[in-house]
């Protein structure tokens, strides 16, 4: 009798999940990418709370497949199968939106902007994080601060030789222009052309992925990274984080840089506007479930990311998770924009244009602004 019971249970449970899933195939499907470290958890918050997000919020992803598949729902109805991929950082993911491979994007704002300055037709609708960045220095320096660290710099009789992600890294912009507001020489290689040597020697290392042994062979003596790269760094014993670099010089300017953002395609914007507004209602309430609990929010960075957690703990208090685009991260866009415009990053459409004109170009808000109306969340610009 038992096993019968058992048996007729599991029919009936994989009866109703086929129902799900012939349900879920009648939807419209959104093809949704991610890079896949922690400064996109309000997504991966949102997506672990399952049906809870509904009494709060309207909104919630039903899973179909953990970290793949979810039909989402916004005011009572199914809108939506959305499809999450993994499609890596830096300009793969904007280049996955371009190429058609997923329709919504989430990474770095600049590689963003990168794409449209090159004709791209895609929009950034939405902040996700600010900050996050940190100088890291190995056995080689002593330096405990920025200032220490300059000093150190100053005094060497050798170039210092300190690795980047890639040059469009905010991490890597913020700090050539703190060695230049200290008087500090750097570039590629230990002598430009004018013969006088440079005191610090910049490394493109191709990646996240290689801070850690060339800071552990010492091939570099210190890196400038986001997290959760730093803590990993630190965790490791490989080096220590030295300086959150929003404090870097010019004081104040870096406070409040943006991050990752969430971005679309054109296409996409118009012809899937409602479900997209539907997904970012889904990723404002992740962003505002860090906001209140950041347990929550270390529970999902770590199944989704597969981060240690004391590394997590301290990766995500690094970071300043943001939904709303307000006038502060607006500020922080136009030094961003001007950070790639005097870097030369612009060569195309984007080129010589002032800040406003160019968040006309690489910015969309008005589906978040929709959003955070329909959850009594406005804001001021």
């Amino acid at each position: 009798m038992r096993k019968t019971t058992t048996t007729i249970a599991l029919s009936l449970l994989l009866f109703i999940t086929a129902l799900g899933q012939a349900g879920a195939a009648e939807l419209p499907v959104l093809k949704v990418g991610h890079v896949g470290h922690d400064h996109q958890i309000a997504l991966y918050v949102a997506a672990d709370e399952g049906k809870a997000l509904e009494e709060r919020y309207g909104v919630y992803l039903e899973k179909l497949k953990d970290q793949e598949a979810y039909i989402l729902h916004d005011k009572g109805s199914a809108v939506a199968q959305i499809q999450i991929i993994r499609v890596g950082g830096g300009s793969k993911m904007p280049a996955a939106l371009e190429q058609g491979h997923i329709e919504v994007g989430m990474g770095g704002l600049g590689p963003v902007a990168k794409f449209v300055d090159k004709g791209a037709d895609m929009k950034v609708l939405a902040p996700l994080n600010n900050d996050g960045d940190a100088l890291v220095l190995g056995s080689t320096m002593k330096a405990d601060g920025w200032e220490a660290f300059v000093s150190e710099v100053k005094a060497s009789k050798r170039p210092i030789k300190i690795g980047y992600k890639e040059p469009m890294a905010v991490a890597y912009m913020i700090m050539i222009r703190a060695l230049e507001e200290e008087g500090i020489s750097y570039g590629n290689e230990p002598f430009p052309a004018d013969g006088t040597p440079n005191k610090v020697i910049t490394i493109n290392l191709h990646g996240l992925t290689n801070a850690l042994p060339s800071l552990e062979s010492a091939i570099v003596d210190g890196v400038v990274v986001n997290e959760p790269m730093a803590s990993i760094l630190e965790s490791k014993g490989v080096g220590r984080i030295v300086a959150d670099l929003s404090s870097l010089p010019p004081r104040g300017r870096w406070e409040g840089h943006p991050c990752c953002v969430v971005a679309a395609r054109g296409d996409a914007i118009k012809s899937k506007r409602e479900i997209i507004k539907s997904l970012l209602k889904a990723i404002a309430a992740g962003g505002d479930i860090i906001a209140r609990d950041k347990n929550r929010a270390l529970r999902a960075e770590s199944r989704w990311t597969r981060t240690d957690r004391e590394v997590g703990k301290k990766s995500i208090a690094n970071v300043d998770y943001v939904y709303k685009p307000d006038s502060d991260w607006i500020r922080g866009v136009d030094t961003w924009i001007d950070l790639m415009n005097t870097g030369g990053h612009f060569n195309k459409g984007l080129k010589g244009k002032s800040p406003q004109e160019v968040r006309g170009e690489i910015l969309d808000l008005r589906l978040m602004d929709e959003v955070l109306k329909d959850m009594g969340t406005g804001q001021k610009r």
